[in-house]
């Protein structure tokens, strides 16, 4: 039963304010506001939806991931996961990705039909590293909830927690 609770937005440790802006900005980022925090430390609100005042705050605070990869990082943040409208579109941000060159993972399909999850959501995704190591997604066609739940009231599959 959810109560109507949804993620506004995450917050990040970054090493530096501007070298993030310019990675999200690949990703349809824009800046909306920067202050500072009390300790004199700078935070950078930025909206990725183009709705909200901001989906990620920025603290520029941080340094990059020891291991340089935050899925393989075994604390804190994995991923951060955006929604696209098609397959299609995550192909061409993986071609735009690419051309300013970030190296992407994928796509995979996180479902029975792909290479991903088995048990997973069936979406098409993409994954890529912002400057600090923190791992990104962009994907489509992730199941609903109720979609899910009837797949397994038909027996087409089987939840795995192995």
């Amino acid at each position: 039963m959810s109560l109507g609770l949804s993620i506004a937005h995450v917050g990040l440790h970054v090493r530096n304010i501007e070298e993030e802006l310019e990675f999200l900005a690949l990703i349809g980022g824009e800046m909306t506001s920067m202050d500072r925090m009390g300790n004199g430390n700078r935070i950078a609100f930025v909206s990725i939806d183009g709705d909200r005042h901001h989906n990620l705050a920025l603290f520029e605070d941080g340094e990059r991931m020891k291991n340089g990869d935050s899925r393989k990082q075994a604390q804190g943040i994995h991923h951060i996961a955006m929604p696209t409208e098609s397959r299609e579109s995550v192909d061409k941000w993986k071609e735009k990705l690419e051309a300013a060159g970030l190296t992407i993972n994928g796509p995979s399909i996180q479902g029975p039909e792909g290479d991903g999850l088995t048990a997973g959501s069936g979406s098409y995704a993409i994954f890529f590293l912002d400057p600090n190591g923190i791992c990104f997604e962009i994907y489509a066609g992730a199941m609903s909830v109720s979609d899910y739940r009837d797949m397994q009231a038909k027996g087409e599959r089987e939840l795995s927690y192995a």
